[in-house]
């Protein structure tokens, strides 16, 4: 475990159970395998939040991309890195994620909203269909939610 992922751990005093989540004799992260192969571009303004989404997911047995903490950096990564899924702020300062969802929909990246932005937001009535989690929500929640939109894509 880095700096960051310490850091980071101790920001959300994250906690949760391997038995609700991973039912194998393994030690270590509760949901090691959950997202093992996964590359999650993670989308996030705010550094801190940025660095604990990235925790959680990397303790989830993911890669993550990023975190892209700009619009322009979440353009590149979106049209150039291979992803299995990625997970957006609706809100960039004030710049908005429009743009980065509609290049993951068109090359078939799953993606969902992370947001604390209401569902009167004009980004989200363009993307109905799109999973949205409001903020803040847990580790065991973020995981879970990026491994549901990727199996019920794959």
């Amino acid at each position: 475990m880095n700096f960051f992922q310490r850091e980071s751990a101790a920001l959300s005093n994250f906690h949760c159970s391997q038995s609700s989540l991973d039912n194998s004799p393994r030690r270590g992260s509760a949901h090691h395998d959950r997202l093992e192969g996964a590359r999650v571009l993670v989308v996030e303004d705010e550094f801190i939040i940025a660095l604990e989404i990235q925790a959680n997911l990397e303790e989830a047995g993911a890669t993550v991309v990023g975190p892209a903490l700009t619009l322009q950096q979440a353009l590149e990564l979106a049209e150039n890195e291979s992803l299995s899924a990625a997970m957006l702020d609706l809100r960039l300062g004030r710049d908005s994620a429009a743009a980065v969802a509609q290049v993951l929909a068109e090359r078939h990246i799953p993606f969902l909203f992370y947001t604390g932005q209401p569902a009167s937001d004009p980004i989200r009535r363009a993307w109905p269909r799109s999973v949205t989690l409001s903020k803040p929500a847990s580790g065991d929640e973020i995981v879970h939610a990026i491994a549901d939109i990727i199996r019920t894509t794959h």
